[in-house]
């Protein structure tokens, strides 16, 4: 199957970051290869297109932070498919295209806001992975309410049996120890945060609107405290 053969190219290509996860005394599985075990069980029965055309929303430039654009560009690449990636920052733009050209996949790349892009988009994506706008735990409504901006603008251009995938949630009962940041630049401070709403996260706001039932998608993934979730939909009518 398409989704065990990219996720096994990916483990090949990221093997370099595991095992400096665990010479620094990490869990014994890179939490990157945790995230990808648990979406790929959670849409392998429910993901059924031939060809895959995925629009990743933040462009992945660094495999220290999981690069999943990798995965899903090799998915795309094993269907026929096709892998869009835009993101408005051109220094993080540059460093993408370095890393997928090392990596040897096909991706298009976008210098665009990634809101103006799907507004405007003439492709028809059926996997869409949305990480623009970094989550800021100490002010998160901004990051919350550009990911529900993206999803307004893509859903209705998606056929009925496409997924969305939301990056980086956290879920009641979680606590996060926080690298506090000062005009985006890490400042050496860690300050614990607890997670006392239900959900707090880029896809808060589109969780909440699935979960009101009201929607035309239902929700895949499965709720788990403790850890960075990606929040996963698909659309049923």
């Amino acid at each position: 199957m398409s989704l065990e053969k990219a996720y096994e190219w990916y483990k090949s290509h990221t093997h370099d970051v595991h095992q400096s996860w665990k010479e620094l005394g990490g869990e014994k599985q890179w939490e990157g290869y945790n995230q990808l075990n648990k979406l790929i069980e959670e849409i392998k029965d429910e993901f059924n297109f031939q060809k895959i055309i995925c629009v990743e929303t933040g462009a992945s430039q660094d495999k220290n932070d999981g690069a999943f654009g990798l995965f899903f560009a090799k998915l795309c690449e094993l269907t026929n498919g096709e892998f869009h990636s835009v993101e408005n920052n051109l220094n993080i733009l540059d460093k993408s295209k370095s890393m997928y050209e090392k990596h040897g996949v096909k991706v298009k790349h976008y210098l665009q806001d990634s809101v103006e892009f799907l507004k405007s988009v003439k492709i028809v994506p059926n996997l869409i992975h949305l990480d623009s706008w970094d989550l800021d735990l100490e002010d998160p409504f901004p990051s919350a309410l550009h990911g529900w901006r993206e999803f307004t603008a893509i859903e209705d251009k998606m056929p009925i049996g496409s997924i969305i995938i939301i990056d980086d949630n956290f879920f009641k009962g979680t606590w996060v120890n926080y690298n506090v940041t000062f005009n985006g630049e890490y400042n050496g401070v860690v300050k614990r945060i607890d997670i006392e709403y239900p959900i707090v996260g880029k896809g808060c706001l589109i969780y909440n609107f699935v979960e009101g039932g009201s929607s035309n998608w239902k929700k895949l993934s499965k709720d788990v405290v403790g850890s960075n979730q990606k929040i996963i939909f698909k659309k049923i009518k």
